[in-house]
């Protein structure tokens, strides 16, 4: 068989596959889109120009390609078609993970704002809301894909459980945003109504730090051990790891945005000024902590 640096005929195969399978998954994304949302996904970017939907479209392709280098990586199947099974039953797995934990971050974190309804009016807000809803699940599903160790569909019903912790953690991490933002607003509004009102320093500030917490998350990938002989105790190990990866993030965040952003009254200026330059600022922070955890002690 011909190999190229460790590349063969056979490799090549089995990447072509996963390369169409891919793309057949980020077009049904499309129509499946359209399906939930009850919309026709052209009129809406094309003909009505709404731009909150594209957005929050454009989550969608994200998040899968996010969840899709992790079910893509590591070493091929032991054949051409149990591949091309592997990666559509994981492809369809992580699309149907997407959207039950978009759904629960919707409808538990942020139940007194309907975000599709904004959406559908063109809150861009909202959409960045819907962003780090969507981006942070499929980040908590690929940390869990590459913390669990078992190739094959023997590993699917941890990975799923894994997932459930995560968006558990991630549901916690929205709530706090909640009631921060409850807390520190002067005049006595509550976040979903900052989205009503179309604060897209909010938007920012909150997706941001979604994202930043969902990659922190990513660390108990690298921290709790996973062994397939016991698998109760690795998902404990698994829960406490995250636990303890958010709570880190929250006050190293906490500390460098004070220092960069020293003598600002932070909240004040997202909040009630509307501020997108600071949010922003919020945002990078968030991420760049995240990310630093992430490759710092994830897998």
């Amino acid at each position: 068989m011909y190999e190229f640096n460790g590349i063969t005929t056979w490799s090549l195969q089995a990447l072509a596959i996963d390369f169409a399978i891919i793309i057949a998954l980020f077009v049904s994304l499309k129509f499946i889109k359209g399906w939930v949302s009850n919309l026709h996904a052209n009129d809406e970017i094309t003909e009505r120009d709404n731009f909150a939907f594209g957005i929050s479209f454009a989550a969608g392709l994200v998040a899968l390609a996010i969840v899709l280098s992790g079910v893509s990586s590591g070493a091929f199947a032991v054949s051409l078609q149990q591949e091309a099974l592997q990666m559509v039953g994981y492809g369809v797995m992580a699309i149907a993970l997407i959207k039950l934990g978009h759904f629960f971050q919707d409808k538990v974190a942020l139940r007194k704002v309907s975000l599709h309804d904004e959406i559908v009016k063109g809150n861009a807000t909202a959409a960045l809301i819907d962003f780090g809803h969507v981006v942070s699940v499929a980040i908590v599903i690929r940390s869990a894909l590459f913390w669990v160790a078992t190739e094959g569909w023997h590993g699917l019903p941890i990975v799923i459980a894994a997932f459930v912790i995560g968006s558990i953690a991630m549901l916690l991490v929205s709530q706090y945003r909640v009631q921060l933002f409850k807390r520190t607003n002067r005049s006595g509004d509550c976040l979903q109504q900052a989205v009503i009102d179309g604060n897209l320093a909010v938007g920012i500030r909150y997706a941001g730090f979604l994202v930043g917490s969902a990659l922190a998350l990513t660390a108990a990938s690298g921290i709790a051990p996973y062994a397939a002989d016991n698998i109760g105790a690795s998902l404990g190990y698994w829960a406490l790891s995250a636990a303890l990866s958010i709570v880190a993030f929250i006050l190293l965040h906490l500390l460098t945005i004070k220092i960069i952003l020293a003598g600002c009254d932070i909240s004040d200026e997202v909040n009630r000024q509307k501020n997108v330059g600071v949010a922003a600022i919020s945002a990078a922070v968030s991420f760049a902590i995240g990310s630093t955890m992430a490759t710092l002690l994830g897998a």
